[in-house]
């Protein structure tokens, strides 16, 4: 969606450039269209940088749909930038109601791709609280209503998890969890964590199940063959059953859905 803004732009511009400037050389009107669409990107770019600055610091009160907005654009124009190809499926079985989407953690990436391809109006994050501390990206992901917990203060990190609970509850946001803990070194999958779980009960919503793949690669070869990163919705444990099963339960049963569907392809 950004590049294609940032195209039809440099073709505006284009396209009075050959109406209005007949005395300029074809050569230099070639050059408009790549020449207005770099300068958009670094005017975009300079823009949120000062946006960044005058964020307040403190936690918001509402997630800003302007923070997501650019959160979405930036990532999908990373996206592009880094030559990453989408495969998505079991888009259908998402609910309409808020839910906790829980998946496997394999890269940085991982949050990255899911927010600039989600269709989702209002998915947020729980993250380390130092990426809160990213120049410009930081106060973006705040303001967006994106939480940081503390993983070795379980008391924090259980203040985290009932404040999450509460954007679902009042906002109808949807809310991503790693229940991993971190990103895996050697590729297998780890062990769930099941406090990760107490969100889902605390907010009484439905578990939504992914599997991704390749995001390990995103960023590491520079070629003309794509990334092909593959994001499916395996399964939905429903709010029943989440009220019935315990924390460490769900984390079983969550695992085993994460793990069949992982040796399936």
């Amino acid at each position: 969606m950004f590049l294609t803004i940032l195209f039809l732009l440099s073709s505006i511009t284009y396209s009075l450039a050959v109406v209005f400037g007949a005395q300029i050389s074809p050569w230099w009107l070639f050059a408009l269209i790549p020449g207005f669409f770099l300068g958009c990107i670094l005017v975009y770019m300079l823009c949120i940088s000062i946006i960044s600055l005058f964020l307040p610091r403190k936690d918001p009160k509402k997630s800003s749909a302007f923070c997501r907005l650019n959160i979405r654009l930036f990532l999908d124009w990373l996206m592009c930038l880094l030559h990453v190809r989408f495969r998505i499926t079991g888009e259908e079985i998402l609910p309409e109601e808020p839910f906790v989407l829980i998946s496997n953690h394999r890269s940085v990436f991982d949050p990255m791709v899911v927010l600039a391809k989600t269709k989702r109006k209002k998915m947020l994050f729980i993250s380390k609280e130092s990426n809160f501390k990213i120049p410009i990206a930081g106060p973006f992901i705040r303001h967006a209503a994106f939480l940081g917990i503390d993983r070795e203060n379980g008391i924090r990190a259980l203040r985290t998890l009932k404040n999450a609970a509460d954007r679902m509850t009042n906002e109808d946001a949807d809310i991503g969890i790693y229940p991993e803990g971190t990103r895996t070194k050697d590729g297998n999958l780890m062990e769930f964590k099941s406090g990760a779980f107490y969100l889902a009960k605390k907010a009484n919503a439905p578990i939504v199940v992914m599997v991704v793949r390749n995001t390990e690669k995103v960023g590491k070869r520079f070629s003309l063959k794509p990334t092909r990163v593959s994001m499916d919705y395996v399964a939905v444990v429903d709010k029943q059953t989440v009220a019935e099963k315990s924390m460490d339960e769900l984390a079983l049963l969550t695992h085993d859905i994460v793990e069949a569907a992982w040796n399936k392809q």
